[in-house]
């Protein structure tokens, strides 16, 4: 290959979009071994294992971790026959090491652990300092940072009783990675220099290497060119003094990726450092092939390819990003492969071939699905959503089809194009779902029974909008209820939408008066360009499926310059189509709710005490069980929903939706209910005759303008495995709850009216003041902006809008 390569014409470097993938954050290598290697060798004493041993270290040698992950697997269970404990516990390790690199760091912490139970049985500090070394790098790979920073400290300390500067010069430089994550990057320095000082002292040149191009990296990030020029060239010429090995090849890779970094950030000399980083890639390369590392040779070459690319050397970029794809073939590494995949796309879109871009992204969502998880649980400690890390996949994609349907004649080659957009768009949803609740079985067929269905059932007179945002335009999708989809294209750009959210969330929660003219911008955007179809199909039910910042948003505010949206239609979220099997409808007769809140204050929270009243009409309209202030706690809540088929789950209590689902949680009197929480005590009643039908949460709030929070919020029933949700997207005074939320459950007793009718008439109600005393309009005054927060969160298709 390093022959082919020099065959192409010279390479005239330009700006390159790097994926900083192989020494991103965690070990400066994929899966660290100096970690696991720091307290011993194994001791294979039998002849099987030590073929085993000698297999997988082969195979990891290659870059084949699956491979080595299998044959310690067989390895733990030899020494394990053998009542060998020190030969398993560094099996163990090993394989540890190995799911690491693969991504699959809830199954490493579990077989860590497994590991230091057996060391502690043992009582070898050595080696319990490694373990709780790796363990630490493994919490900081899913984002528990906390966790973290503890077993790394632990480790460090115990190294030193143990007398071993080895694992603490290790454990050092991941604590400097994950200080460099957090933006400390003078202290992540320090660290990394006390990794420098000690490998250095016990002969350890590789780990010594790792710490100095790690260090780089961090000066980089932190845009300071005096502890650049400190590390950088210690960095590259101590990499070019290692053996030729995977973890030479890995830091050549990892030193491309920071020059180009400089070459992108700094404008002196940017020609110097993209030639540097083809040089370093290039150096990769025939490594790689010297010691037979496909995986390492994929990324090196399709990084190549990117600096083709952006020559618009498009034929060359090509041909080395296949070569790449060939590479991560050879060892089934699809978070490579859809890497190259996605790129091979864009080349072949550039080339004009549609067809043939849109047969490669498929390639490459398919591959993104499989480690779609890993990507939702790695680095979770970091501010890079799924969207980042991946979703922009779903887009391109979308954006493909959309392109191809412009050209087709066929009405139902353009309905297939269509479906499939909205089939894709249904996929990020779902992923960006399972990324927020860090849940990766939150929307599978096999652990909740949901998925994807047709619409047919929800209302006849039911459509679903999907606003997908491109940097050039807006496309509107209408799904109507007979299955057909209708594109409408608006011409704005997403950061002119952004602004324009932003103002009119802000302009709605703090000034009455002056939101109607950004509410009637958006209503001109999302909904005039719909209003002629609406109008002929008779629709009367709007459910949005809305992306990135418009999930912070209420749409029943959005206004025409006459009357609000809810004035023509009931309007429902979803953050996708998804449903459970369709299990019986909760009729009337069967409706039985726990009616929970808090009047005290709690933990500094200001006290509800128009929650008291509130439950109590609830209580006169439909019977039920009350949990107020002392009685709603944790242990009460469980017990009911254990024992009692609810179908009506109401809490009137604080809560807070944060981007970090770790941060999110309601009040009950005697602490936090965390969602997962939320998810255990609620989903009780799942596979139930009548499982719980509306969850309602009257007091919680998103932060202004987080998207992540609000996408928690629109998914919280998901969650929780309740069919829908009535909440708020920001405080909502109990004064306004106590008016509004009775109003809705009065009107939703009423036969035939759905959650969004019943929601919309009571809000209508409001907005005339029809619910109001005249004693009561006074403090409407001040508050009426608040009721618009509390919309209704569609969640499956068990239920009707």
């Amino acid at each position: 290959m390093n022959n082919d390569i020099k065959t192409l014409p010279l390479f005239q470097p330009k700006l390159i979009l790097t994926l900083v993938i192989v020494f991103c954050l965690g070990n400066l290598l994929p899966g660290d071994r100096n970690v696991a290697w720091s307290a011993a060798e194994p001791i294979i004493v039998t002849s099987s294992a030590d073929h085993r041993s000698s297999q997988s270290m082969e195979a990891f040698r290659r870059g084949n971790y699956k491979l080595a992950a299998s044959h310690w697997m067989k390895a733990v269970s030899l020494y394990n026959a053998s009542g060998m404990i020190d030969e398993k516990i560094n099996a163990l390790i090993q394989l540890a090491n190995a799911y690491q690199v693969l991504g699959l760091h809830c199954r490493s912490l579990e077989t860590l652990r497994r590991a230091e139970e057996l060391t502690q049985e043992i009582n070898d500090r050595a080696r319990l300092a490694a373990i709780l070394g790796s363990q630490g790098n493994a919490y900081f790979s899913i984002g528990a940072v906390k966790q973290a920073g503890r077993h790394l400290e632990d480790s460090i300390a115990m190294a030193r009783e143990a007398g071993r500067p080895d694992i603490e010069a290790a454990t050092l430089n991941n604590l400097g990675n994950l200080l460099t994550v957090q933006k400390e990057y003078g202290e992540a320095l320090d660290e990394y220099d006390k990794c420098i000082n000690l490998s250095k002292k016990t002969g350890n040149q590789l780990l010594a290497t790792k710490a100095l191009i790690n260090a780089a990296r961090a000066a980089v990030r932190w845009l300071n060119p005096k502890e650049m020029e400190t590390y950088l060239e210690p960095a590259l010429e101590q990499t070019r003094e290692l053996e030729d090995s995977h973890d030479k090849a890995y830091g050549l890779v990892a030193l491309g990726q920071i020059f180009h970094t400089i070459g992108s950030e700094f404008t002196h000399s940017p020609n110097l450092w993209r030639n540097r980083t083809y040089q370093a890639l290039i150096e990769a390369v025939a490594i790689a092939d010297t010691i037979g590392n496909p995986r390492v040779k994929s990324y090196a070459l399709g990084y190549l390819g990117q600096l083709y690319e952006d020559e618009k050397r498009i034929d060359e970029a090509l041909y080395l990003t296949r070569r790449a794809i060939f590479a991560a073939q050879q060892v089934s590494a699809p978070e490579i492969l859809y890497l190259w995949q996605r790129q091979t796309g864009r080349l072949l879109r550039v080339k004009g071939d549609i067809d043939g871009a849109i047969a490669t992204y498929r390639h490459a969502m398919k591959n993104l699905q499989t480690i779609r998880q890993d990507l939702s649980t790695t680095y979770q400690g970091s501010d890079i959503s799924f969207r980042d890390r991946g979703g922009q996949i779903f887009l391109e994609m979308a954006d493909l089809l959309l392109k191809r349907a412009e050209t087709r004649t066929n009405p139902t080659a353009i309905q297939d194009d269509l479906k499939e957009v909205r089939d894709t768009i249904e996929h990020l949803r779902k992923a960006e779902l399972c990324d927020y609740f860090q849940d990766p079985c939150i929307t599978t067929l096999q652990e909740k029974k949901i998925q994807l269905e047709r619409l047919e059932g929800i209302a006849g007179h039911t459509a679903v909008v999907y606003p997908i945002f491109f940097p050039d335009r807006l496309e509107l999708l209408l799904n109507l209820p007979d299955e057909t989809i209708k594109r409408f294209i608006v011409t704005t750009n997403r950061n002119e939408l952004k602004k324009g959210t932003i103002i009119f969330r802000r302009a709605l929660e703090k000034n009455w008066k002056e939101y109607k003219p950004y509410a009637q911008r958006l209503y001109n955007w999302l909904i005039r360009p719909l209003e002629g179809e609406l109008t002929a199909r008779r629709i009367d039910t709007l459910v949005f499926i809305p992306d990135d910042f418009l999930r912070t948003i209420p749409m029943a505010a959005l206004h025409d310059g006459n009357r609000f949206l809810i004035g023509k239609y009931a309007v429902a979220i979803m953050p996708g189509r998804l449903t459970f099997i369709k299990p019986n409808l909760v009729k009337e007769e069967k409706a039985r709710p726990l009616l929970t809140g808090l009047t005290k204050s709690v933990q500094n929270n200001p006290p509800l005490p128009k929650v008291a009243e509130e439950l109590k009409t609830i209580q006169e309209l439909y019977g039920g069980k009350k949990l107020l202030d002392e009685n709603f706690n944790i242990k009460n809540l469980e017990q009911e929903l254990k024992n009692i088929p609810y179908t009506i789950v109401h809490m009137a209590t604080h809560g807070k939706f944060k981007d970090n689902i770790s941060e999110s949680y309601l009040w009950t009197y005697d602490g936090k209910l965390t969602m997962n929480d939320l998810e255990t005590l609620v989903g009780l009643s799942r596979f139930r005759e009548n499982p719980v039908d509306l969850l309602t949460l009257s007091a919680c709030e998103t932060a202004a303008g987080d998207d992540r929070a609000a996408l928690g919020l629109a998914g919280v029933a998901v969650k929780a495995g309740a069919c829908s949700a009535l909440a708020s997207l920001w405080f909502v005074g109990d004064e306004v709850a106590a008016l509004l939320i009775p109003e809705f459950y009065r009107q939703l007793k009423a036969p035939g009216v759905s959650k969004a009718e019943a929601l919309r008439q009571a809000q209508l109600k409001m907005l005339t003041h029809g619910v109001l005393s005249v004693s009561l309009r006074e403090i409407y005054s001040r508050v009426c902006y608040q009721w618009f927060s509390i919309q209704h969160e569609v969640q499956h298709e068990c239920c009707e809008p």
